[in-house]
């Protein structure tokens, strides 16, 4: 328990200084741009394939129930909040913790370990700002750019199958979606895809760049940035879930 612990405190102190770069340097736009169109086009495709059959999913779920109560009217703004709110932030963190998060642990570590930072150091140039900044907001910015994408396929791929499973028309699925789908949940959906995305690079690129000991260095980084950036994202979605349901009056 200490170590994680100690962890979160240097993890915090990192946090912290990526923001200070961030205030106190120019030029950073162009490059964060840059890392943005990079995390999104390759993870473009996994979240399309993944969110449309999450909302088949869930479809078929939600429908098991309501149709013993007669109630497959509401299917659709059931499964389209349950989507916006919990389910697709989630599903596009884990994507990102397994996909891009490891590799930028895998690449900062290697990076460290070859001793190329510490090249960039002696140049006067600092690293934080030249290797972390771009990679940690282009993540935050690309969590949000697919959880947009993501929701749209999957709300589509909800209704696809409502249609072709479950015996309701579009237009029947679509009724009851403003019923239970309204700004705030949008709102919550969205916060809760930037809270996770701040805690998948922050993480990843905390743990690469600290990394030390060679390959099996790189490596154990690797293996902890999936293991913290997992165990955050399950606190922050509790800790999210009560934010939201007293600042938002929304039932999380």
């Amino acid at each position: 328990m200490s170590a994680f612990f100690f962890e979160l405190g240097r993890f915090s102190l990192f946090f912290r200084e990526i923001w200070h770069t961030l205030l106190n340097t120019k030029h950073n736009l162009r490059p964060i741009i840059a890392q943005t169109s990079e995390v999104t086009i390759r993870s473009l495709s996994t979240v399309v394939f993944s969110g449309f059959f999450v909302g088949g999913i869930l479809v078929v779920q939600f429908n098991a129930v309501l149709a013993q109560y007669d109630a497959q009217i509401f299917l659709g703004g059931l499964n389209t909040s349950a989507l916006i709110r919990e389910v697709g932030p989630l599903i596009i963190s884990f994507l990102l913790a397994g996909k891009v998060g490891a590799f930028t642990a895998a690449e900062l570590g290697t990076m460290r370990v070859t001793e190329q930072i510490d090249a960039i150091e002696c140049l006067g140039t600092n690293p934080i700002q030249y290797l972390i900044l771009p990679r940690f907001f282009g993540i935050v910015l690309a969590s949000m750019i697919l959880l947009s994408t993501g929701l749209l396929v999957s709300v589509i791929g909800s209704m696809g199958f409502a249609t072709a499973l479950c015996g309701l028309n579009p237009l029947q699925f679509a009724q009851s979606i403003p019923r239970f789908t309204d700004i705030t949940t949008l709102l919550s959906g969205f916060l809760r895809a930037a809270i996770y995305g701040v805690i998948v690079a922050g993480v990843c690129c905390y743990q690469g760049y600290t990394a030390t000991g060679g390959a099996k260095g790189v490596g154990r980084a690797v293996t902890r940035a999936a293991i913290y950036t997992n165990l955050y994202i399950v606190i922050a979605n509790y800790i999210t879930g009560l934010w939201i349901h007293l600042l938002l009056g929304e039932s999380s």
